[in-house]
C-alpha cells in the first residue's frame, strides 16, 4: 500500500506498507486458482439410482443432485461457489466435487443374493459389458465376489483351453 508505511527521514514521504498473506492448506478444500475441489463419498446405490448428497461449500452446506448412472471418477460442478475473482465485480470460481463411489468390503448373504440377481438381470437385458468380452473376462461380479459355488474348480481345466491351443491360436 503506497505511502501507508512508516515515516521516512525528516521531510521524506512515508514508506510503503507491504502485506503478505499466507494461506494454510485445508484438509477438506483444495484450491486451484479460483476453483475449489472437494471429494464426496457416495454409495453404490446412489451411483446407480441417483439421489442427493449434502456438500460443504465455502459459504455453507448445499444439497447436490447425483445423476442416475454416475460413473467412477465423476466430477460435478457447483458454478459460482468457488473463490472470488479479484477485481471482477463479484464473479467467483467454481466448486468441483469429485465423487468417490464406496464399494462395500463385506456384504450380507441377502445383499450378495440381490447383487447376483442384479448381475444375472444385467446379462439377460443386454446392459453392462456382456457378450464376447464378458466371456473372455468372466463376470465382473464373479471376479470381485467369487462364483458362489462351494466346489473347488482350481484343479479342473477344460481341454479346449489348454496352453497348446492358446499357442496355436496365437501363431495361426
Amino acid at each position: 500500500l503506497g505511502d501507508q508505511g512508516a515515516e521516512g527521514d525528516p521531510g521524506a514521504p512515508r514508506g510503503n506498507l507491504i502485506v503478505q498473506v499466507l494461506v494454510e492448506d485445508d484438509t477438506y478444500f483444495n484450491r486451484d486458482g479460483t476453483d475449489v475441489h472437494t471429494e464426496c463419498p457416495i454409495s453404490l446405490t446412489q451411483a446407480v439410482l441417483g439421489g442427493t448428497v449434502d456438500v460443504r461449500t465455502l459459504t455453507g452446506i448445499v444439497e447436490m443432485k447425483i445423476p442416475q448412472g454416475t460413473q467412477i471418477e465423476s466430477k460435478l460442478m457447483l458454478r459460482g461457489k468457488g473463490i472470488p475473482v479479484l477485481n471482477a465485480g463479484g464473479r467467483k470460481g467454481n466448486h468441483i466435487v469429485h465423487l468417490q463411489i464406496e464399494i462395500p468390503k463385506h456384504v450380507s448373504k441377502r445383499q450378495e443374493e440381490l447383487l447376483r440377481e442384479f448381475d444375472e438381470e444385467m446379462k439377460h437385458s443386454g446392459g453392462g459389458i456382456y457378450g464376447r468380452l464378458s466371456k473372455a473376462a468372466g463376470s465382473v461380479f464373479e471376479k470381485v465376489f467369487g462364483n458362489g459355488d462351494e466346489k473347488d474348480t482350481k484343479g479342473k481345466k477344460d481341454e479346449s483351453d489348454s496352453d497348446d491351443d492358446v499357442e496355436e491360436k496365437k501363431t495361426a
